[in-house]
């Protein structure tokens, strides 16, 4: 929805406006009120004056009897510029004099009737014309000299009513005008006075809170480059050097985020299990490794943000918890994990037997606690393929070894086979001596048999069922198939087993590779000879196989990683696969037993292997 944009300075101006308006009319009214009021108190003052001019002269008048003269001087100043009416009044309201000689005897009572001896009058009235005219009405007292005429004070307390009409219109409208003029005036102040504080604003507030505005977007818009002027040390320049200090802090924590975002994904596509992350709320997954997207045959992209079931089971609907293990409804409890075997899909249809370990987690995503479903996915087939590998490696490091121990025995059955049959040529040989002969040969072709013997129980396969495996004959023939690879490098070989044998309930392809393994690390740990003891004793139920030799020990640091896959540090310099130990700990551990090493830097390593006796395992079983 579009939100239209408001900005500062409309909204300072409108304010501005209205309260100069209103402070210019406030003003103008109180002026124009004020200027009248003065107005009409200065017009009120000079008709008062101007009434008692007029009372002393018709007191003079009266006093000469000069009603003529009276008479004329009324005349005179009705016909004066702004005067409406001049009238003398008996005490009653009678006119007596008039500049208009039409209102004379007229009455006018309630003209007597207001007024108080001594205490002039003036107000606006409305005339009988009916315009507006500034009445001054003046009650002349009565005094001493004129008591012969007017009677005693006290019985007649005025001579009469002075009154004298102005045209209040002219007295308005001058009024007005000034009013209005100072209105304007003032007016004229407050909207310079405006003007200037609209420019001080617009320059020290309204352009730097517009220049800090645009730099806000800029920043939520992604700009992290953006920075705000702050040239002034005031509020705004203070309020910018925090929006730069905010700016800087944010750009580096975004760095600080990336960069461990990025050392994280590096550090899950160094794995060599599949990992994924699952959000539970929605089932989305937030993160995957290269080795996740290889399984699957999919890119990050195409994975990321899309329900776990879709590019991993090729569904459009989650999974039916029924009918397989789901992680995402077994798990209830935060740090709960489990292990399953699955079918994964990939786009071609093809699918491949996947062993997954899965744990529930809760993360701070920055909007809240979410809960994760935390995935390693380990492909089944591949581990298969690595260890058998592996074994073929092995094996072909004995080829030497394997050709020497038959090269011998057959040297001599070529030798005693030549000599037989010269001896046959000359006719020396009796019948005693061709049976010695096939005796020596018989013996020489045993040692090749039992070699080629031994080879075969270390190459072939792993079974699926489970065998009686004398471990004194498996610790004797590795041994022996290592025997020439030991005189090469100077390594002296001793074992020690007891007479009766140890049986265990496994695979004997698997003992023997434990054991070619152990022994092949011992003697690459002494590049430069030494001595190599394999003990083989029973303890507690278990058969307990010591593998020790007198090389350059494994540092501490290392010691902790020596079982981790394709982890390789060997002591003759000599890149290895890093499987070897891998695969002893994972056939130990699927056996029932458990792998111990203690090794010191400069004198040598024992490897301690604690496998159950058979006739343990059958007692349990029982």
């Amino acid at each position: 929805m579009h939100t239209k944009v408001r900005y500062l300075s409309h909204r300072l101006l409108r304010g501005v406006l209205l309260v100069a308006a209103g402070a210019s009319l406030a003003l103008g009214l109180l002026f124009l009120g004020l200027y009248r009021d003065q107005l009409l108190q200065e017009r009120a003052e000079v008709s008062m004056q101007l009434n008692r001019m007029l009372q002393v002269t018709w007191e003079n008048a009266m006093v000469k009897r000069d009603v003529e003269g009276l008479r004329d001087i009324v005349a005179k100043l009705g016909s004066l510029n702004g005067i409406r009416d001049v009238l003398i009044l008996s005490p009653s309201g009678e006119v007596r004099f008039a500049s208009d000689p039409e209102k004379m005897w007229l009455r006018m009572p309630e003209i007597a009737q207001k007024t108080t001896p001594g205490k002039p009058a003036t107000s606006f009235e409305t005339h009988a014309s009916g315009n507006e005219v500034l009445r001054s009405i003046n009650p002349v007292p009565n005094r001493a000299a004129c008591t012969e005429c007017h009677g005693p004070v006290a019985a007649n307390p005025i001579n009469g009513v002075l009154v004298i009409d102005y045209d209040a219109a002219p007295i308005r409208e001058s009024a007005m005008r000034s009013a209005i003029l100072l209105m304007l005036a003032g007016a004229a102040v407050i909207a310079l006075t405006l003007l200037t504080l609209w420019f001080l604003l617009r320059r020290h507030v309204i352009a730097p809170l517009a220049t800090l505005d645009a730099a806000t977007q800029s920043l939520a818009t992604g700009d992290l480059t953006v920075r705000a002027p702050s040239a002034d040390n005031d509020e705004i320049g203070r309020a910018a050097n925090s929006f730069n200090s905010m700016a800087e802090r944010l750009s580096a924590q975004i760095a600080l985020a990336e960069a461990q975002q990025q050392f994280l994904q590096t550090l899950l596509d160094g794995l060599p299990d599949g990992v994924r992350l699952i959000r539970v709320a929605d089932k989305q997954v937030v993160l995957a490794n290269n080795t996740f997207c290889q399984q699957v045959g999919q890119s990050a992209t195409t994975i990321l943000r899309q329900p776990c079931y879709r590019y991993s089971y090729g569904r459009d609907e989650p999974c039916v918890p029924t009918l397989m293990v789901c992680p995402l409804v077994e798990l209830k409890e935060v740090g709960d994990n489990i292990k399953a075997s699955h079918y994964l899909k990939r786009p071609d249809g093809s699918v491949f037997n996947a062993e997954i370990h899965a744990v529930l987690v809760e993360l701070d995503d920055g909007q809240g606690r979410e809960r994760y479903i935390v995935e390693s996915v380990r492909d089944l087939g591949q581990i298969s393929q690595i260890s058998h590998e592996q074994r073929l490696s092995e094996l072909g490091l004995l080829a030497a070894g394997i050709a020497h121990e038959i090269h011998n025995p057959l040297g001599s059955v070529r030798l005693g086979v030549q000599g037989l049959v010269r001896e046959l040529h000359a006719g020396l040989v009796t019948q005693d001596q061709i049976i010695e002969y096939m005796r020596l040969i018989d013996q020489e072709i045993d040692k090749c048999i039992a070699v080629t013997r031994r080879m075969l129980l270390l190459s072939r396969p792993p079974v699926s069922s489970l065998q009686l495996v004398v471990v004194n004959e498996a610790l004797t023939d590795t041994l022996m198939l290592l025997e020439f690879d030991a005189h090469t490098h100077g390594i002296s070989q001793q074992i020690e087993v007891p007479e009766h044998p140890l049986r265990l309930l496994t695979d004997e392809a698997d003992i023997r590779m434990i054991l070619l393994n152990l022994i092949q690390n011992a003697h690459h740990a002494m590049d430069k000879g030494g001595t190599l003891v394999a003990r083989l004793f029973a303890d507690a139920g278990d058969a307990v196989i010591e593998i020790s030799d007198s090389g350059v020990g494994i540092p501490p640091d290392t010691l902790a990683r020596i079982f981790d896959p394709f982890f390789s540090r060997r002591a003759d310099g000599v890149a290895g696969t890093g499987l070897g130990l891998t695969i002893v700990k994972n056939f130990v551990e699927r056996m029932g037993g458990t792998v111990r090493v203690e090794s010191t830097v400069g004198q040598g390593t024992q490897f301690s292997i604690r496998l159950p006796l058979a006739e343990t395992v059958m007692k349990s079983a029982g």
